[in-house]
């Protein structure tokens, strides 16, 4: 039996059902939080974060690094837990589930130290920093571990204690890991509830938090700004995005093939960041739609566990509904399919990688977020026009510029509108590289030493010196 972490203890009352979205049959069953657990939560995370903040940094850092080397050890269970959930193939929640201990044994390395600003005759000014106290992580169901955790580390590194809410779709893996927690972080450090949106939004509600930290959807998100502006406490959002992938008569077409492949077809498309558009131009558009098709038309598609499988399924009933609707409204938009666009015909929610032409901005393909393994091929005239097309959506998540000219790829990645862009490269996730959320795609940046301040304050400290007479 799963249960929640509160305090350094495991509890559950009520249950419910998990989906193993490779046959759309309940597997499992988690536990959901009371009013009165996850207060228990908040209370223990208020009481340990004083002493867990006197720690150094080098004590916090070798906690987290005991954590990693706990999840090693268990990797393989907990790699086939986050598949039978999520539905990804298990060698690739494998793969990702080894990064994400090296991201929190990286996450450790990091300091935000001091910073003196002025040091003169008659004065002496810092730049402090200092945790917030509690924070409130709520992750979502397409990369469970992967986003769950970078919230924990980047948290408990700078001194904070945390409560951490998986989505109620993919709750098992990570409160699997919050257990192997207890007695490697003090107790109260590391807490984890689960339960679904009404869960989620008492913790929004809840006045003992410092900070929020959430990944999930634009409308969430904005439900969650909107209900925390009477605490005006600090929020780190990461929302959608509709990542455009712009290739220049220049640029090479297989390696941005590979990456659509990559972002846009693995787990799904199921990636906040991954290619959701191409724009070609209009004589290439065939070419880029050709060799896509002949890539998505390789994919493995099966049950995380059957072999050679390298597809699985979407992860839940909701968002297959919405691929096979966009898909549906494409083709009424006289979209041209030149792979898949056809549900499989088992159980379970496996739709095809797709690639389809013919269709421009206005398309629902074009302009909304599919979070899916359907990507439009959409060709253009001139540069300067799919600029401010990009730029005219609602979003600023990610977007990439293909060309052998980097200086001209450097040029236009200025003019776009995006939080993190990239040239021969999409969504260059990195927890070295700061990732800055803008417009709908939400607000604050994550990792990095960005993302460990973001759970942090500054305090300017000025001494004044005494004069000698």
């Amino acid at each position: 039996m799963f249960q929640q972490v509160v305090n350094g203890a495991l509890l559950a009352t009520g249950f419910e059902d998990v989906i193993d979205p490779s046959t759309a049959a309940a597997f499992q069953r988690s536990p959901v939080a009371t009013a009165d657990e996850l207060d228990s939560a908040v209370a223990a995370a208020r009481a340990a974060q004083p002493g867990w903040a006197a720690l150094d940094w080098n004590s916090r850092a070798e906690h987290l690094t005991q954590l990693a080397d706990a999840i090693d050890r268990e990797i393989g269970w907990i790699a086939a837990l986050q598949s039978m959930e999520q539905g990804m193939p298990y060698s690739q929640s494998l793969a990702f589930t080894q990064y994400m201990a090296a991201r929190v044994r990286l996450l450790a390395t990091f300091r935000v130290p001091d910073r003196v600003l002025v040091d003169d005759d008659t004065r002496r000014v810092v730049e402090c920093w200092h945790p917030l106290g509690v924070v409130a992580a709520i992750a979502p169901w397409n990369g469970p571990l992967m986003l769950g955790m970078v919230k924990v580390a980047s948290a408990l590194i700078g001194g904070n204690t945390i409560v951490l809410k998986p989505s109620e779709l993919t709750p098992l893996s990570t409160l699997e890991i919050a257990r192997l927690g207890i007695g490697i972080l003090p107790d109260g450090v590391f807490n984890a509830v689960a339960g679904g949106r009404l869960v989620g939004a008492a913790m929004v509600a809840h006045s003992g938090f410092d900070k929020i930290s959430f990944t999930g959807s634009t409308a969430t998100g904005i439900a969650i700004a909107k209900q925390s502006a009477a605490f005006l406490r600090p929020m780190t959002l990461e929302l959608g995005g509709n990542d455009a992938a712009i290739l220049l008569p220049d640029g090479s077409i297989d390696d941005l093939v590979a990456a659509a492949a990559q972002t846009g077809f693995s787990n799904c498309g199921q990636f906040c960041a991954a290619i959701k558009r191409i724009y070609a131009p209009a004589a290439l558009v065939e070419e880029v739609g050709a060799k896509l098709a002949a890539v998505a038309d390789g994919f493995v598609i099966g049950s995380a566990f059957e072999p050679g499988v390298t597809l699985g399924p979407i992860q839940n009933k909701a968002q297959y509904d919405k691929v096979r609707a966009i898909v549906a409204d494409s083709l009424v938009a006289g979209g041209r399919v030149l792979s898949g666009g056809t549900p499989l015909d088992r159980p379970g929610y496996f739709f095809p990688p797709t690639v389809i032409a013919d269709l421009t901005d206005g398309a629902r393909l074009v302009d909304e977020e599919q979070f899916g393994p359907v990507i439009p091929v959409v060709g253009y005239d001139a540069v300067q026009d799919v600029v401010d097309r990009v730029n005219a959506g609602p979003y600023g998540l990610t977007a990439s510029i293909w060309t052998t000219d980097l200086a001209r790829g450097e040029a236009i990645a200025a003019q776009l509108a995006v939080g993190s862009a990239a040239i021969n490269r999409h969504a260059a996730f990195d927890p070295q590289i700061p990732f800055p959320l803008i417009k709908q795609s939400g607000m604050g940046v994550d990792y990095a030493d960005h993302g460990i301040k973001g759970a942090m304050r500054m305090q300017a400290v000025t001494t004044i010196k005494p004069q000698r007479a």
